[in-house]
């Protein structure tokens, strides 16, 4: 078996991985909670979309750095190798490894479950409230089914990533164009301006940040892309800014035609109830086959990043087992025995989600009350984030940067991150959620290889 993989993915792959896996649940089912965290102000939530995206925006201008200079496989793993050495390098990978990727491949899997039991009218956590014990079947068979799909057809994997983003982008641009033009736009930020606090729109960052968050998992097939030193940083630019432009054209648009009090009381009905209007019986069908696609795209982008990261650990020797999780399949071209690694962890993390929703609601099992497995890791990896753009500024003369690419980008890009951070500190159980994952990165620390 080899241990080096073909550059097979070109600059629209690239870009349709970043807006495919940012562009997916999160616009469709965390609208309505930002709207309500900030009081219904339609205004403090177009401001909350804003500076998520100072966070990805300037984010990906800082990251791009690093791109240009380096694109060897691991992404934010190679990255803080190259800032800090190879103990933070290690300490990026392991938490993305066991924590970040794994929670949001579970909870996104269970998202898609629920969408399409909506889309068929079955009873499910989305379309009857209901945690049906087909519901976590469907849940587990995507799961299977896609980490076979990335497994053994990376190159169709890839495909399927830009055609979901296509569908995705050009259902949010109906919808947009649909509510901005029938709807009143300004009659609804005027009207929908008062109340709130900004103390609520910290809250709602949390929720924005999950609907932002996957910009940086490009980087991870760095060593696959081609001409990664100018498509990856071209591409950490472009796409973060359609994603702002579209989520604000959204949430504009869906509360002009419904208004405010509507879209927070329909919640995950919203999309369904515009749909309804312009279309008819068949709209809701319509909208919510767009809105699977665009769950599958952000899931299938995500497993085809996550499974590539223990082989990065692997080829470092930075791991238990770094023999058989470095090798690549040669026919498949996949690390087979780390994409088998990754589905194990995910479903680690799906039971944990059973257990916090269905082992308390039907079993009563009180001890996962109030967990939510897709909160924690995505506040946390935002002070590796942190790291990195701090990393940016130290190498600025080393690097001989620009004023304006070694300091302004990495400074407003360390402000939207503390924002989402702050966000999160807010948070019910954060200190429980925080003290876990520093007990799992020192799990990390004791089951690195000795040699390292």
């Amino acid at each position: 078996m080899q241990h080096t993989q073909k550059r097979k993915f070109g600059f629209l792959t690239t870009v349709s991985m970043i807006a495919g896996i940012v562009i997916g649940s999160g616009i469709f089912f965390k609208t309505d909670d930002i709207l309500s965290a900030v009081g219904g102000n339609l205004v403090l939530s177009s401001l909350g979309w804003v500076l998520g995206a100072v966070g990805i925006i300037f984010g990906g201008l800082t990251v791009s750095q690093y791109a240009k200079r380096e694109d060897s496989v691991g992404g934010i793993i190679t990255y803080s190798e190259m800032a800090w050495g190879k103990t933070m390098g290690y300490l990026a990978g392991w938490f993305q490894v066991v924590f970040y990727y794994p929670a949001l491949v579970a909870i996104i899997a269970w998202v898609a479950a629920s969408y399409i039991l909506v889309l068929f009218g079955a009873p499910g956590p989305f379309s009857s409230g209901e945690f049906t014990s087909f519901s976590w079947f469907l849940t587990f068979a995507l799961m299977v089914v896609f980490f076979l799909f990335n497994s053994f057809s990376t190159v169709y994997a890839g495909k399927f990533q830009s055609f979901a983003l296509i569908v995705k982008v050009s259902a949010l641009l109906i919808l947009a164009f649909l509510g901005l033009v029938f709807g009143n736009p300004v009659t609804a930020l005027t009207a929908a301006s008062a109340g709130g606090s900004m103390g609520g729109l910290f809250v709602a960052l949390i929720s924005i940040g999950f609907a932002y968050d996957g910009w940086l998992v490009a980087p991870s097939i760095a060593h696959e892309i081609k001409n990664p030193k100018r498509n990856l940083p071209l591409a950490l630019t472009v796409a973060p800014i359609l994603i702002m432009l579209i989520y604000l054209g959204y949430t504009i648009g869906i509360s002009s035609l419904l208004g405010v009090d509507q879209v927070m009381g329909l919640g995950n009905a919203a999309v369904g109830e515009v749909a309804t209007r312009f279309f008819g019986s068949i709209g809701p069908k319509l909208v919510f086959t767009a809105v699977v696609i665009s769950i599958l795209g952000t899931f299938n982008g995500l497993i085809l990043g996550y499974i590539r990261l223990p082989y990065a650990l692997a080829v470092r020797n930075e791991i238990l087992f770094s023999e058989r999780l470095s090798k690549i399949h040669p026919k498949y071209d996949i690390p087979l025995a780390s994409s088998l690694f990754t589905f194990a962890i995910s479903l680690v993390w799906l039971v944990m989600h059973f257990m916090s929703t269905s082992g308390v609601v039907t079993y009563g099992i009180m001890l996962f009350d109030g967990l939510e497995i897709d909160g924690l890791p995505i506040v946390l990896t935002y002070v590796f984030y942190v790291t990195l753009y701090v990393g940016v500024m130290v190498r600025k003369k080393k690097d001989q940067l620009s004023l304006l690419n070694g300091v302004v980008f990495p400074v407003l890009a360390i402000l939207g991150a503390l924002l989402v951070i702050y966000g999160g500190l807010t948070a019910p159980k954060f200190n429980v959620y925080f003290m876990i994952s520093l007990v799992g990165i020192g799990a990390g620390l004791l089951l690195r290889p000795k040699q390292n």
